[in-house]
């Protein structure tokens, strides 16, 4: 093990924006954290202002066997701002037992941004969406079905990926994390309308990409679900390489004066380049439901703090609809332990009586043959007793004829159908 003198080994960590973005992906946070004497907590928060992207749990691992995902690309700064670069976040050289970290409290890990899995599902629609099918009018249909719930035109794809980057940051910041998995949970994934003018016409045939699960936003133990999609339009088009294009100049022909002569004119649903997020809840059990449009006055982004706000929100509101359905839940199932209680008993009560009647009529069968076999028998008897006094030929054929009739009638005598008889209990306990 690599052991690290701090008088000698002490670095400075790089202020360059771009050198500690290579740093970070060429180093694991251990290693660099011991080579320039800081903790990986700081590190992360340096990382964080400067809008670097870090490896994910695993990523090193998967490294060495060959099978790390692509490097997220440095995203731009926006213009005019600073990185505050703090100058007690160089560290000073002390001693080895004053520099021994302390462990975190509970209470800061879990303010610590949960942003890591974001990035991996934002390279993924990086990687998948890019090279997939485009629609006649320019929505990405990947094959892959496991992605955010995503869709967005191939000229609203940078926008998309800068909006769920950002939303992403501000989730983190909250301590609420982004998945597309929930063992042993069921969820279920709304659809969306992405016409921007609910009202407006054209026909949209059910053409959109839809992922196997949805994407969800964990905030706590709960879990809400969103998609985000490029809003349509209906305006004029025309169809130019399996492609559907906005028709510029009919367009400004029927806004004109003379648009009387303009009834029939081709028209399309087309990407605006707005989008529309909707926030929903997952739980078949609890209904609620909000949606956060793009417009020409407001984008996106500057609502990111209304939809946190909305999620913390709804929290209660959908932990009592979920406890609700709980005590429902158990209601009916003790209503129905209850109506099945009853049954087994109606059940247990029916074949009891069944199996006392079957017995007790077999047994009457069985007395009733029983004298009836003792009348049988009595006639053999007297028949052979008589045949004696008949001469010899008379009595071979009496003798023939009593042994032909003993044949005829053989079954099961009342003795044998009393040995196979059952009594209540045997019956019940088959």
């Amino acid at each position: 093990m690599l052991e690290i003198n701090p008088h000698e080994a002490v670095q400075t960590l790089p202020q360059d924006r771009e050198k500690l973005y290579h740093l970070v992906w060429r180093e694991p946070a251990e290693r660099i954290a011991a080579q320039y004497g800081i903790s990986t907590e700081l590190l992360a928060r340096r990382c964080s202002e400067m809008r670097i992207p870090r490896s994910l749990a695993g990523y090193w691992k998967a490294l060495a066997k060959g099978a790390a995902p692509a490097i997220p690309a440095l995203p731009a700064l926006k213009k005019g701002k600073a990185v505050k670069i703090h100058e007690n976040d160089s560290p000073s050289v002390q001693s080895p037992a004053i520099t021994a970290s302390k462990p975190d409290s509970p209470v800061t890990r879990k303010q610590t941004p949960v942003t890591g899995n974001g990035y991996g599902l934002i390279n993924d629609l990086k990687t998948y969406l890019p090279p997939s099918t485009v629609t006649e009018d320019g929505y990405y249909k990947p094959a892959k079905k496991k992605l955010l719930d995503l869709n967005v035109s191939d000229t609203g794809f940078d926008s998309a990926i800068e909006f769920l980057s950002r939303f992403f940051d501000a989730l983190g910041k909250q301590g609420y994390r982004v998945t597309l998995d929930t063992p042993g949970e069921r969820m279920h994934r709304a659809d969306i309308d992405i016409k921007e003018d609910p009202k407006e016409g054209g026909y949209r045939w059910d053409n959109l990409w839809r992922p196997y699960t949805p994407s969800l936003i964990c905030v706590g133990d709960m879990h809400f679900a969103f998609n985000l999609a490029e809003m349509t339009e209906y305006v004029p088009a025309k169809k130019v390489k399996n492609r559907y294009v906005r028709d510029e100049q009919m367009a400004r022909w029927i806004r004109g004066k003379n648009s009387e002569p303009f009834l029939h004119v081709s028209k399309h649903t087309l990407p605006t380049g707005r989008f529309l997020l909707q926030l929903y809840s997952p739980y078949s059990s609890a209904k609620w439901l909000v949606q956060f449009r793009q417009t020409k006055q407001c984008g996106l982004i500057s609502q990111i703090p209304k939809m946190i706000s909305a999620l913390q929100g709804a929290v209660p509101l959908i932990s009592k609809q979920l406890e609700e359905a709980r005590i429902k839940a158990e209601e009916w199932r003790i209503q129905r332990e209850r109506e099945h209680a009853i049954y087994l008993e109606k059940e247990r009560v029916r074949q009891e009586e069944e199996a006392y009647n079957a017995s007790r009529t077999e047994l009457k069968s069985i007395m009733a043959q029983w004298a009836e076999d003792k009348r049988m028998e009595q006639f053999f008897r007297e028949a052979e007793s008589d045949a004696v006094l008949l001469d010899e030929q008379q009595k071979v054929q009496v003798m023939e004829r009593l042994l032909l009739a003993r044949q005829f009638l053989s079954e099961d005598t009342a003795v044998e159908r009393l040995l196979k008889w059952k009594t209540p209990q045997e019956r019940l306990s088959k």
